[in-house]
């Protein structure tokens, strides 16, 4: 099997067969237990594969992602990522006789995925930069997501628009018009995420009713499989988008995503074991990684704002998920040759350094 194959595991998701799960909450991962190990070290494990190797790419994802845990005046050698990110790959997007600020998808990924970063480490709106525009603040970064917002963006590729359009605009004015003349109101497009979500979660809901076994679905074909639909409309509670009932469904939403860090995690060490291959293991821990730490700073935000309070059982859950991720991030460090996956796998290789930025921004967010 090749190395690219392997390494795939968007492709593992959408063929993996479906694995029966034990009734209720088992809160057993696939490998053996580690002594337990203390936030601060799993901290500085993540904090120095970020430090070492995710901000000394030339990769605008990876250097965005590491702003998030290390806040906004980080650095990619003696320039901010923010101002090296905005001054070499933002690039205008002529509508009509306007020229407005956005970043191509091929860059981003995501339609307003870098806005959202920017929104997420608090950068004022009149922090100014250097870019093909001349000098550009966040406030035009905006304004150009307004201007250029298109209704053909996939449900479940709304997630960063909606954190920064709720963010910005209040329930009560939440209607703009794009640069076509078209007028739009947030909370349709916040209800569109919404729905989007939870047709993705629908057979694990239906899992965790007892319906079906926990297995693939269309789920794991979402952004980072499946997470980012649930942070779209959880910020939107936050931000107070609360029309149809969404507090109560995004609860729900939440209560999947408690069950999924058990689940998903069940799948992948069941398909992605890696025993005897050191490149499975490495492949299995990056797919783990990407669930947990996603998740865990959903939960964190749900917690922080009082939208969601775990059960019993979700507090083990939650803290087995702790302790998994501790034990890859020891992994990471100690036992996987990172070198190899970004010579051989680069595109792997971004993404789990993209994941690793995640996952030490949900431990600050759960400590905090």
């Amino acid at each position: 099997m090749s190395v690219e194959i392997l390494l795939d595991r968007r492709r593992f998701l959408g063929v993996a067969a479906e694995v029966a799960l034990l009734a209720g909450t088992q809160l057993v991962f696939g490998r053996p237990a580690r002594a337990a190990v203390s936030l601060d070290t799993t901290r500085k494990q993540l904090r120095s594969i970020i430090v070492e190797r995710a901000l000394i790419v030339d990769d605008p994802w990876v250097l965005m992602h590491a702003v998030l845990p290390l806040g906004r005046e980080a650095r990619h050698g003696d320039e901010r990522v923010l101002d090296l990110v905005m001054r070499s790959w933002m690039e205008p997007v002529r509508r009509g006789e306007e020229r407005y600020a956005a970043f191509p998808l091929g860059v981003e990924a995501h339609p307003n995925h870098f806005l959202e970063i920017m929104y997420a480490v608090a950068v004022p709106a009149d922090r100014a930069f250097a870019s093909p525009l001349g000098t550009t603040t966040r406030a035009q970064l905006y304004a150009g997501a307004r201007a250029l917002f298109s209704p053909a963006i996939a449900g479940s590729e709304l997630s960063w628009t909606v954190s920064v359009f709720s963010a910005q605009m209040p329930p009560d004015e939440d209607s703009f018009s794009n640069a076509d003349g078209r007028t739009f109101r947030v909370s349709a497009i916040v209800e569109a995420a919404a729905q989007a979500a939870e047709q993705g979660y629908a057979e694990t809901l239906a899992a965790m009713r007892g319906e079906k076994p926990y297995g693939r679905s269309a789920l794991q074909q979402f952004p980072c499989n499946g997470t980012h639909a649930v942070q779209g409309v959880l910020e939107a509670v936050v931000h107070g988008y609360h029309g149809r009932e969404l507090r109560a469904r995004v609860q729900k939403l939440l209560l999947a995503s408690v069950y999924r860090l058990t689940a998903e995690t069940a799948l992948i060490d069941t398909h992605l074991g890696g025993a005897g291959n050191p490149l499975a293991a490495l492949n299995a821990d990056a797919a783990k990684l990407q669930i947990i730490g996603h998740t865990l700073g959903n939960l964190a935000t749900a917690r922080r704002h009082g939208i969601y309070t775990p059960t019993a059982a979700g507090e083990r859950a939650i803290a087995a998920a702790h302790g998994e991720l501790a034990a890859i991030s020891g992994r990471l460090v100690d036992e996987h040759d990172l070198d190899q996956l970004g010579h051989q796998v680069p595109r792997a290789y971004a993404v789990l350094l993209g994941d690793v930025c995640h996952a030490l921004h949900a431990i600050d967010a759960s400590d905090g």
